[in-house]
């Protein structure tokens, strides 16, 4: 043999046993060999990781490379904003409608980032609550179950030390994702004080403002003997503001009635200050100035009083419960009374002071730095998965099958078709406590693991795969957080602020809205505002990861029955012969990529819904008001109810996939590793079996009783009410 096919065969010897196979096919030249030795141990696995591109370890690369652009992009976004930042942490300050789009695609973009980040996680948190075959080698002769495909808690004290610890490090650094990402850019909005007149023709020609025979400011629509804060006004601070408006009337505005009522008619009015009503000028009392009303954007003090602020009722003439829409369809003869005698006057037109809208974009740089730490630990997490070589985790139905069928369990080989119900049901104390390390854990002996077992071919519903502990939380958890968003909006309509359908969209996302709000003291510092606000986002991210699971034990018993109907190979993370390889880990995509998308939109509506509120008011003489001027928790009735639609689509969606059936011909195996085991039986050699395309059901006959397994060559269907070892 040549020498330089001698070196090359000895160099292929010392590769990994999958890597001698790719070697094979692909042999390298002498000086591309060469230089690869050359390679520090983290090149030569990453080479490995990049040839095995079907194998679990492209997952987590996938993760690892999301997490590593995610941390970039934050990166450039705190450099970028340092560099563009205004007064305070402003990033940007002019018209109102701009800012609320800036904002909304922010938290858009935002949500799409936490939602792959979400992704990622889920599955290197999956990667490693997966169990090696020695741990469930452990697990069954202590007559414990692990899970297979699915993150859930039951493998915790079952998995090795440095695998808990970055489970946990990934968790504790995705939990201030949920808590701080979603508020790291928010809209600082504009509300404005305002003094309302109901002034004659004649103030409009220049007639002295005067309130006749009154000392203070009546207000519209109520007695002048009546006792709102609003009639204490004195009349020379009233006419004050008149004269002013009166000596700039060219500069006023002229609305229609109908215009002035959608101007005025809502609770942050942003482009307009102080506006004068001209009445038709019959049959008016003394005085150019006949009422007046001033509207307060935000209470003088923390816990002020509703009647002191946010009072609209002033348009329908003073009337409690003022409603706009029916107040619009009466606008051409729109009437106060005044005077003492409540005489009836109409309004003819407004003059409105116009202002120029002024909104913020703000950044807080703090959460982004700690955010961008989370994201460094995550990619280190995911690194150090990566680096391990001696890590070979049961990760889909396919691994562990394959894994029985080579190397049979005798604890359970030979159980019949028994499904992972029967195994709960059999199954004796707390599987969270597994620190006693497998002792004491024995089957019920009235439930003992057959040796053989009767089959009963009845299709049994998809809800039968999953536990009915996991079915009660995520479905209790799922509920609640429905609820919860209808409570908030229930609120709403209680308020009469969106009470017909239509104000719903014009309202828009994330605006706040001063009685959808919580009123906080003023010392309440913003970044806890930011944590209130985000709470629901990682219970909704437990709830997400619980539902995930539910889903993912109906499909893994649905892949499973698959196998019933048709030779095929067994779908594995790292395929050999006619094994199919998986780039996903238990969903296929038709299924992973809309529930992703749903988690997402799920984020994005709750970030919209209820989030940091922060209000800069202005005063009648158009100045900024620190002391009145606020930061509170508010909530958004159209993203609240895209929420509830989203959600409630889902759960109803899992609870009809839970009445769906599954075909004959196999038992219901959900993720219980004990279920798997009991029918990973093969006649022949288990790992030549186990690389080509396969079938579950009768392969063989023995002691009076058919053997249920997988085979390659010829498989017959289970009868109903035959014996099956």
């Amino acid at each position: 043999m040549p020498k330089s096919q001698t070196e090359t065969s000895a160099s292929i010897a010392l590769l990994e046993p999958g890597e001698r196979e790719l070697s094979k096919k692909y042999v390298f030249p002498k000086k591309n060999l060469q230089s690869r030795w050359k390679l520090s141990t983290l090149g030569r696995r990453w080479a490995s990781v990049t040839r095995h591109s079907a194998t679990w370890r492209f997952i987590v690369l996938s993760a690892l490379v999301v997490t590593l652009v995610v941390l970039i992009l934050n990166f450039s976004l705190l450099i970028w904003s340092r560099a563009r930042l205004q007064a305070g942490n402003m990033l940007y300050v002019g018209d109102c409608e701009s800012a609320k789009t800036t904002v909304t695609s922010s938290s858009l973009a935002i949500n799409v980032l936490s939602t792959m980040l979400l992704g990622a996680s889920n599955a290197a948190m999956q990667c490693l609550c997966a169990p090696t075959r020695g741990e469930v080698d452990k697990a069954h002769a202590a007559g414990l179950w692990l899970d297979i495909g699915i993150s859930g808690l039951r493998n915790w004290s079952a998995i090795g030390r440095w695998r808990k610890y970055a489970w946990g490090f990934i968790l504790l650094s995705s939990l201030p994702l949920h808590l701080l990402y979603n508020s790291v850019i928010f809209l600082t909005s504009q509300a404005n004080d305002y003094m309302v007149f109901l002034v004659t023709p004649d103030f409009l020609n220049g007639a002295t403002p005067s309130l006749g025979p009154y000392d203070f400011l009546p207000i519209i629509g109520a007695n002048v003997s009546g006792s709102s804060i609003n009639e204490y006004i004195p009349a020379a601070e009233a006419t004050q503001i008149a004269a002013a408006l009166q000596s700039n009337i060219s500069s006023l505005t002229r609305l229609e009635n109908a215009d002035c009522i959608r101007t005025y008619g809502t609770d942050f009015v942003t482009n307009s200050l102080n506006v004068l009503l001209v009445t038709n000028g019959t049959h008016l009392p003394a005085g150019s100035i006949l009422a007046g009303y001033q509207y307060y954007a935000a209470p003088n003090s923390p816990g002020g009083e509703e009647e002191d602020i946010l009072n609209l009722d002033w348009i329908c003439n003073g009337l409690r419960g003022c409603s706009i829409p029916s107040q619009l369809s009466q606008a051409s003869t729109w009437s106060f009374t005044v005077g003492v005698d409540n005489e009836m006057t109409q309004v003819s037109y407004c003059l409105s002071e116009a202002v120029l809208p002024q909104c913020t974009v703000e950044i807080l740089p703090q959460v982004l730095i700690i955010v961008i730490v989370c994201n460094i630990l995550e990619a280190m997490c995911f690194a150090a998965l990566l680096a391990k070589r001696d890590f070979t985790p049961l990760i889909v139905l396919g691994d562990a099958i394959a894994s029985f069928m080579t190397d049979p369990d005798p604890t359970t080989l030979s159980s019949g078709p028994i499904s992972a119900e029967y195994v709960r049901k059999a199954y004796i104390g707390d599987p969270l406590r597994f620190s006693i390390q497998y002792r004491n854990r024995q089957w019920r002996q009235n439930r003992p693991l057959r040796r053989t077992m009767q089959w009963h071919a009845t299709r049994r519903r998809w809800a039968s795969a999953v536990g009915p502990k996991r079915w009660v939380y995520t479905v209790l958890g799922f509920t609640a957080l429905w609820l919860t968003g209808l409570a908030f909006l229930l609120h709403e309509q209680r308020t009469g602020l969106t009470i017909p359908f239509s104000t719903f969209w014009t309202q828009g996302f994330g605006a706040p809205n001063p009685l959808a709000t919580l009123q906080l003291p003023k010392s309440f510092p913003a970044i806890a505002i930011v944590l209130l606000a985000n709470l629901p986002q990682a219970l909704l991210s437990f709830v997400y990861l619980a539902y995930n699971d539910v889903v993912t034990c109906m499909l893994l018993s649905a892949e499973f029955v698959s196998h019933a109907h048709v030779h095929k190979g067994l779908r594995v993370t790292s395929p050999r012969g006619e094994q199919r390889g998986t780039y996903t880990l238990s969903f296929p995509l038709k299924t992973s990529v809309p529930l992703l998308a749903a988690a997402g939109v799920l984020h994005w509506a709750m970030s919209q819904s209820l989030f940091l509120a922060k209000v800069n008011v202005l005063d009648q003489s158009g100045e900024i008001d620190g002391d009145r001027s606020f930061s509170t928790l508010g909530w958004s009735a159209l993203a609240l109810l895209i929420l509830l639609i989203v959600g409630g689509v889902m759960l109803a969606a899992l609870v009809a996939s839970g009445f769906r059936r599954f075909g004959l011909g196999a038992p219901t195996v959900g993720s219980n590793s004990r279920a798997m085991m009991a029918a990973a039986f093969v006649a022949g050699d288990g790992k030549e079996e186990g690389r080509r395309k396969v079938r579950y059901g009768v392969v063989g006959r023995e002691d009076g009783c058919g053997r249920v397994g997988f085979g390659s060559g010829e498989v017959r269907d289970l009868e109903d009410e035959e014996l099956y070892a």
